[in-house]
């Protein structure tokens, strides 16, 4: 009885241990990870679509603006540059929430000098004029570092459950309990990668974006939709996996059972459970 209610509240702490260490290991692999923002950033066209957006955004608020001023701008305000640029901003902010470098920002003020030089003003007010501070505060870096902690943590813990799991269930000669916590961990992992496949399209049903008159909305809903995607594929074929290992699993376990406990007297022919 002890062994039983033992193995209950293993199966049920690992279930949400090792749900919390999926979580974590794939946010830091994605959304925390620098080089995934960038792969994604250039997934949408995003380099392009800014480049094109600054251009707007300058030549918009002058009146008179010189018919090859948009020519201009397009040889200053590059793709590649502001790539370069961006992408050095983003591993500036990793490494700053992990406790190494100063707070990020992205400076486009070099591009505003060239700008003015080329013959082409500059407003006060415009993105370039001025470095843009990515943020970045001390409760923020403490946050990041117990996210790592919490991810670290759930890892050991998972590991030590599994192997407690392990053991009362030998002593119990039950085994079904690490697959039906395998079981449980798909469905929730499931349901998880369910609202980041739906979340998207809700969003964009119940809020509207102003991406007609704003390009870099437009830009910005990109980018989520399609890391929205990518957390609900990844998240799916993670919870694919531990729902066909715990099933399959489960099934073996049974029959592996069956053929145990059950066994045939040599000389009388008798059945005798074991």
């Amino acid at each position: 009885m002890l062994f039983s209610w033992l193995s209950k509240l293993l199966a049920s702490l690992l279930v949400s241990v090792l749900s919390g260490a999926i979580i974590t290991v794939v946010l830091s692999q994605t959304v925390l990870s620098s080089h995934y923002i960038e792969g994604k950033l250039t997934a949408t066209n995003s380099y392009v679509r800014l480049s094109d957006a600054l251009d707007t955004e300058i030549t918009k608020g002058i009146a008179s603006a010189p018919p090859d001023m948009t020519a201009k701008l397009q040889t200053i305000i590059t793709p590649a540059i502001l790539q370069t640029k961006i992408n050095s901003a983003l591993d500036q902010f990793q490494a700053y929430y992990r406790g190494d470098g100063q707070s990020p920002t992205i400076d486009l003020t070099d591009l505003a000098a060239q700008a003015q030089a080329a013959g082409v003003p500059v407003q006060a007010d415009s993105s370039l004029s001025k470095p843009i501070q990515l943020g970045g505060n001390g409760k923020a870096r403490n946050a990041s570092k117990t996210f790592d902690d919490v991810r670290l943590g759930t890892i050991v813990a998972s590991l030590v459950l599994i192997a407690a799991l392990l053991a009362v269930s030998w002593k119990r000669h039950r085994y079904v309990a690490l697959p039906n916590v395998l079981i449980s961990v798909g469905v929730l992992i499931g349901l998880l990668a369910l609202i980041f496949a739906l979340t998207p399209g809700l969003a964009t049903h119940y809020i509207k974006f102003d991406t007609a008159s704003n390009a870099f909305t437009s830009i910005g809903k990109d980018l989520a939709t399609s890391v929205a995607h990518d957390l609900a594929w990844r998240f799916g074929m993670i919870a694919g996996v531990c729902l066909f290992v715990g099933i399959a699993t489960r099934i073996w376990v049974a029959k592996l059972a069956s053929k145990v406990s059950v066994t045939v007297m040599p000389k009388t022919g008798t059945k005798q459970t074991v």
